[in-house]
């Protein structure tokens, strides 16, 4: 069949949490993948990224398959970084890992930021105890480009410090992952909806509610309401609820959910593990 399937590993923001209100939809941080035939493209590598690891070691050992890993990331804050230290692979000899950034944001990649983060007193120890074969690349915001029949463009969206949110295109499916960002109440960001044109799958940062949102605007995120407001203006299929606050209890992710099918049928919200299908 020809479909992206994509897959959450971390679906929350900010910081991973662990409770008993917090097993419906997972506590770790994010971490998704695309995948389209025998391509896989990660995006982010958060706490989430650390079961996915084990996945994929799992998999090389029980069929052999051992493919070109691709991890690209929106933007370096700690909760989308702070998986890539625990990421199995990494430790495996013979895989090879491709760490991807934008030019805009990191004008010398991802490198410097990693060896910064595995290094005293943050780290134990330095990326030097890795055993893959290690590689990083750069590009520059909204160009496009394709791996292995996947394509790729991208487009800034506002954070602090900056962030990019990503348009991936195959088998005539289109998902859009924008997280982190914040948005402006009195005007809706038009340069993401000429991004997010059509999509069939719009995952986005709805950290917050409406109501909460003037207090807390300048941590940079954005709201649900904005996610169904974007998808409506843009004509998207699907709104993946995302980047939920740590504090969020499944309950109340249960009542956000329904809140917004009300307003928008083709919205839910994102769980760890969850696998959802695009497909023609």
């Amino acid at each position: 069949m020809n479909q992206l399937e994509v897959t959450f590993w971390g679906s929350r923001g900010s910081l991973p949490r662990n409770s008993p209100d917090h097993i419906k939809y997972g506590g770790n941080t994010s971490c998704v993948t695309f995948r389209h035939q025998n391509q896989t493209v990660i995006i982010d590598g958060g706490s989430g990224l650390s079961l996915l690891g084990e996945r994929l070691v799992s998999d090389h050992k029980t069929t052999g398959e051992q493919p070109d890993i691709h991890i690209f990331f929106s933007h370096f804050h700690h909760d989308h970084i702070c998986g890539v230290p625990f990421f199995a692979p990494l430790y495996e000899p013979g895989f090879k890992v491709h760490f991807h950034a934008i030019t805009e944001d990191a004008p010398h990649g991802f490198q410097p930021v990693l060896q910064q983060y595995m290094s005293a007193p943050l780290f134990p120890v330095e990326p030097d105890i890795f055993q893959a074969d290690v590689m990083f690349h750069q590009h520059r915001s909204a160009q496009a480009f394709e791996l292995g029949g996947i394509t790729i463009t991208s487009c800034p969206i506002p954070h602090p410090g900056g962030s990019h949110a990503y348009r991936l295109s195959a088998g005539g499916q289109d998902a859009v992952y924008a997280t982190d960002t914040v948005h402006d109440p009195a005007a809706i960001n038009q340069r993401l909806v000429t991004f997010i044109r059509n999509a069939d799958l719009l995952i986005y940062d709805c950290t917050f509610d409406d109501a909460e949102f003037p207090d807390v605007a300048a941590q940079g995120h954005s709201t649900w309401q904005e996610g169904v407001r974007l998808c409506q203006a843009a004509q998207v299929k699907q709104l993946a609820i995302f980047h939920h606050a740590p504090q969020r209890t499944d309950t109340e992710l249960d009542e956000i959910e329904k809140k917004a099918q009300i307003l928008f049928e083709g919205a839910f919200v994102a769980a760890d593990r969850q696998l959802y299908i695009l497909a023609d």
